[in-house]
């Protein structure tokens, strides 16, 4: 806190400073001696460039993280002593490959036991079939004779009632055949599941990131036993400011760079842009997509990506120094020379403010959208100069002055 009470306190300082001095030179600009001629002010020295035209391109750098394209585990949905898992760290993985074997004996034995209790299951459906077969004859025979009045009320009513119980025991008996052809599947399933295959597309090779366990390790289902990642192609992740975002564009070109091989460029993309901004970063999620058919670059890598945003051809520039925040718009002093004003230390002229429209900054760049400048800017000296001031290019640099003092 008190850095910055102090840098408050420095600023304005040197806020009344320039301004008194303004208020100076324009009392001493109209200040008139004995004979009615107005005083000389000794000119300030300052240096100035002539306007340019050349090609800006708005480019900016972010920086961010390479990440792989897709990545997986493997786990198990079973439990068992593991008996095989192929795949060290690094190694290349190829679809259709067996990566894993947990051992299956008790598997085995649910899904035989599954299939016996399938089989005697079945056995009793038949039963119940043929017991219904027989009471539907039954009471056929008994409806007839009811029919012709031979039988009594109670007589059919026992023989229809036998019927029903049977029916119901045979539906007890389908039900009971599913029930054990389900269990008889969820055996086989886990049986199944003991072994684990490579399977992706493309089949393009992929690779082992990490390796958990070990053979013969007692593993529980879902544990985590290999991390599969595709590298041939890679995920640049960025993140970029509030002040950046409305240029992004999916498809926008990025050069990349990394430490790793310092001086190469790889070229990406942007594949993906967030719909929002992190609350407490200010800052939108952004994807690229690099090609890695070599290899060479890892996930994990940290990268520099440069995306160029705008390109603007044959502009007008002028060095940033030369522009002057005057309240809340921007100009520059013009370095125009008088016939009648001349120094014996150099070139003098007047200072004259205008105000402009700056474009794109790039480097120590400005583009001027608006007026034409045609006349020098000055570039050093000009934030102690006020509007009419007069100025001179002195014919020894400061940095010849400042090399001399050091003699």
């Amino acid at each position: 806190m008190k850095k910055i009470f102090y840098l408050l306190v420095l600023f304005a300082v040197a806020a009344a400073i320039v301004f008194t001095l303004g208020k100076v030179y324009n009392i001493l600009s109209s200040a008139e001696d004995s004979e009615g001629k107005k005083s000389k002010i000794p000119a300030v020295p300052v240096e100035y460039v002539m306007p340019r035209k050349e090609s800006l391109r708005d480019i900016r750098s972010f920086t961010g993280t390479l990440n792989a394209w897709s990545s997986f585990d493997i786990a198990p949905k079973v439990g068992g002593r593991l008996e095989r898992l192929v795949g060290q760290i690094g190694n290349a993985l190829t679809p259709g490959m067996q990566l894993v074997q947990i051992e299956d004996i008790e598997y085995t034995k649910q899904v035989a036991q599954a299939a016996a209790d399938l089989a005697v299951a079945e056995a009793q459906l038949k039963e119940a079939v043929i017991t219904l077969e027989l009471k539907q004859k039954e009471f056929d025979r008994q409806q007839e004779l009811h029919d012709k009045h031979i039988i009594s009320d109670a007589q059919y009513d026992t023989t229809k009632s036998a019927l029903q119980a049977n029916e119901v025991i045979h539906a007890m008996r389908e039900a009971e055949v599913q029930s054990r052809k389900s269990a008889l599947d969820t055996a086989q399933l886990k049986l199944a599941d003991t072994k684990i295959f490579s399977s992706w597309e493309p089949a393009s090779p992929r690779y082992v990131a990490e390796r958990f366990v070990d053979e013969g390790a007692l593993v529980a289902p879902n544990q985590k036993l290999l991390t599969i990642v595709e590298i041939d192609r890679l995920k640049g992740i960025i993140h970029v400011i509030e002040r950046d975002y409305p240029q992004l564009k999916i498809g926008q070109t990025a050069n990349i760079t990394t430490d790793a091989y310092p001086g190469e460029v790889f070229q990406g993309r942007i594949i993906n842009i967030a719909q929002i901004l992190q609350s407490n970063t200010r800052q939108a999620y952004v994807e690229l997509e690099l090609g890695n058919a070599d290899l060479r670059l890892k996930p994990g890598m940290f990268i520099r990506a440069e995306i160029e945003f705008d390109l603007h051809e044959n502009v007008t520039v002028v060095p940033r120094n030369a522009l002057v925040k005057h309240g809340e718009e921007y100009g520059v002093f013009l370095f125009q020379k008088t016939p009648e004003q001349t120094d014996a230390d150099g070139i003098s002229a007047i200072a004259k403010f205008v105000l402009v429209q700056p474009g794109i900054r790039v480097d120590d760049m400005v583009e001027i959208l608006s007026p034409e400048i045609t006349a020098p800017v000055v570039t050093l000296g000009n934030h102690q100069l006020v509007d009419g001031m007069a100025v001179f290019k002195p014919t020894r640099t400061v940095e010849a002055a400042a090399v001399e003092q050091n003699q």
